[in-house]
């Protein structure tokens, strides 16, 4: 399916992901409750539509002519993603602020 390119592209940028959500994670365990109480809804919103998207490049990933129906539905992730880690941009500097004090 993926030339070379969009492979290494989008394996680089799910693991890009998943390292900053690890980190995101290991400092909310370590924050104040409140701190954690606000952001764990969207943590786990975040964390889910990187699964998902991560799911649904694998079922494409290595296949020669994936059927547009499951291009379509990695796209839809794709996207989400894309727009759910933007979002979350301020979850993260709100979480390691503190940290960096």
């Amino acid at each position: 399916m993926a030339s070379g390119g969009m492979r290494e592209e989008m394996d680089a940028k799910i693991k890009t992901w998943e390292g900053e959500l690890e980190r995101l994670r290991v400092a909310l365990a370590r924050a104040p409750e409140s701190v954690h109480a606000q952001h764990t809804t969207r943590f786990v919103e975040v964390y889910r539509a990187k699964e998902v998207v991560k799911s649904r490049w694998e079922a494409v990933r290595g296949v020669y002519r994936p059927e547009p129906t499951d291009m379509d539905r990695f796209q839809e992730a794709l996207s989400a993603m894309e727009q759910a880690w933007a979002t979350s941009q301020a979850m993260f500097a709100d979480v390691f602020r503190p940290m960096a004090a």
